[in-house]
């Protein structure tokens, strides 16, 4: 168990961020069935799809149609494009390393793309908007990048998609950058902020038996779109909901807690980053809040424990991923072990953007090998995704491409909510539930 003072960088730094895609439907090849006790009561909506149990990846050959050994270096690469922010101030390196990682195992114990060795072609944004034109000059020009692979590219979007413009398919676990859920030719395995939001909703509702809701966030531009969305979420679940913001270099937030209600809520959602997370918390023990607190992933950073003394804020936290630090959890297990051997370090594997790199790469490889090295162009990854049903690594068993006509490449609404115990110590409290109907 990886311990929270460790840099777990949980946060989906972004204008749009989010937990939460499918591809050649594998009909569960590669998975096996574990039971977990979804959210119950008030609508079938609770528990994920009225599921009793979950399929989870940790057959990553069966997942992949791949064949034991190595791949055959004489052959030549099949090459993916890759690009994320990195290299500067809410940068998640992370996501590089999980994916060169997969790349790496694929090579070494997966038999590369039918015996090809695969291989990334990297792109990255340090901190302006317009590299992103550059990263999609870059790996659209590069003819033997037939499909591009996506980190955490929440700065750069705009300029990326407008190059790239569904020439090349493009493969993201969290669409994090406000014009990927809507761009041509791309698919989400892990969803967006808008339709993952919702689940706070049925979580508040159904599990909580919340009626009322005090959202407390940042006044800031990804603040603001992820506050609306919850209460958005929160009010189509029928609570009550009264929403305040504060700015972002506030340290006293007794005001802005007590102003959204928090003393009588039934429940309190903050969002916010950083120093915000620790001045709400601060402020919820001084007015001496008992009511559940369910956050997001954003206050699940190191910079918020070492502002509360050396670790996180015992609150329930909703991601759209199954948390690598979750123990319980067959497929983290099978993570853990697989990144390991390919090099993976434990910090980094403890990092939500590694897992959903190490995701994305392995997710194309099934892509990959199901069409067949010789028959990989951008036309043929791009309809095998479309039909890509499920299940994603770390992520929902069952997703679908296409269900929002307003945002094409969102594949997935769902979400999972942890118990932080203290310690390092995460406990699932439900299966993956959806928004309220």
């Amino acid at each position: 168990m990886p311990s929270i003072s460790r840099p777990l960088r949980l946060g989906l730094v972004s204008a749009a961020m989010a937990p939460l895609l499918g591809v050649a439907a594998c009909s569960g090849s590669g998975t096996s069935t574990s039971s977990s006790s979804g959210a119950s009561g008030g609508g079938s909506s609770a528990a994920a799809d009225s599921r009793s149990a979950s399929d989870v990846v940790t057959d990553y050959l069966g997942y992949v149609g791949g064949k034991a050994g190595k791949a055959d270096t004489g052959l030549d690469p099949v090459t993916l494009g890759w690009v994320n922010v990195e290299g500067g101030p809410g940068g998640n390196p992370e996501a590089t390393l999980g994916a060169r990682a997969a790349v790496k195992y694929v090579n070494d114990r997966l038999g590369g793309i039918g015996g090809h060795p695969l291989k990334l072609n990297v792109c990255t944004v340090v901190s302006a908007e317009e590299e992103g034109q550059k990263c999609g000059q870059q790996l659209l020009g590069a003819k033997e990048v037939t499909a591009i692979g996506v980190g955490n590219l929440y700065l750069g979007d705009a300029s990326f998609n407008s190059v790239i413009a569904g020439k090349k398919p493009v493969l993201v676990g969290v669409a994090t950058g406000p014009t990927m859920p809507t761009a041509k030719n791309t698919f989400s395995t892990f969803g967006d902020l808008p339709h993952i939001f919702g689940t706070w909703g049925t979580y508040a509702r159904d599990v909580l038996k919340a009626k009322t809701a005090a959202v407390i966030h940042t006044n800031t531009p990804g603040d603001k779109i992820a506050s609306g969305a919850a209460v958005k979420g929160l009010e189509a679940a029928g609570l009550k909901v009264k929403s305040v913001g504060f700015d972002a270099q506030s340290t006293d937030l007794i005001g802005p807690v007590t102003a959204a209600g928090a003393n009588t809520a039934d429940v309190v959602v903050p969002i916010s980053v950083g120093g915000g997370c620790v001045g709400i918390a601060k402020a919820l023990k001084q007015l001496n809040v008992t009511k559940p607190v369910v956050s997001t992933p954003l206050c699940m950073s190191p910079d918020v424990a070492q502002g509360l003394g050396g670790d996180l804020p015992t609150w329930t936290y909703g991601v759209a991923q199954t948390l690598p630090m979750d123990s319980s959890a067959a497929d983290s297990k099978a993570f853990l072990k697989a990144s390991a051997q390919a090099g993976l370090g434990k910090e980094d594997q403890s990092k939500v953007f590694a897992p959903l790199g190490w995701s994305t790469i392995l997710t194309y490889a099934q892509v990959l090998n199901a069409i067949g090295p010789d028959k990989i162009t951008s036309a043929s990854v791009t309809e095998r995704l479309k039909k890509f049903t499920g299940p994603v690594i770390m992520g929902a068993a069952e997703v679908k491409c296409g269900k929002y006509p307003d945002a094409l490449a969102v594949c997935n609404d769902q979400a999972r909510f942890y118990q932080y115990e203290g310690k390092g110590r995460f406990k699932p409290l439900t299966d993956w539930i959806r928004p309220p109907q």
